[in-house]
């Protein structure tokens, strides 16, 4: 019997192509909720805020994936021929369906 033949997965997360962290510091996260820093420093110290937190020795620490879906923006995967596509848009050289006959 012989297996089917796969792919490998040549897409990348949303997050991954434009180098964002993985994750991000209490400081950051909080700019990026508009939120003030000591409200955020409030909020992590009551367990209430926004995002799922993470303490590593004194810092806390936010997943940028956590963030993201906070802020309702999807970490989708992106393929090879999106970046092409996309790059041609933002030159004036997208791809044009013709008028129906």
């Amino acid at each position: 019997m012989t297996r089917p033949i796969r792919h490998r997965d040549e897409s990348v997360p949303f997050s991954a192509v434009f180098g964002l962290p993985v994750e991000v510091g209490l400081g950051t996260a909080a700019a990026v909720l508009s939120l003030g820093r000591s409200t955020a420093y409030r909020l992590a110290r009551e367990g209430s805020f926004p995002c799922p937190l993470r303490k590593v020795g004194r810092r806390y620490v936010v997943r940028t994936s956590d963030l993201m879906r906070h802020l309702h923006i999807q970490d989708v995967r992106v393929r090879h021929d999106d970046f092409e596509a996309g790059a041609r848009f933002a030159d004036g050289r997208a791809d044009t369906c013709p008028d129906p006959p």
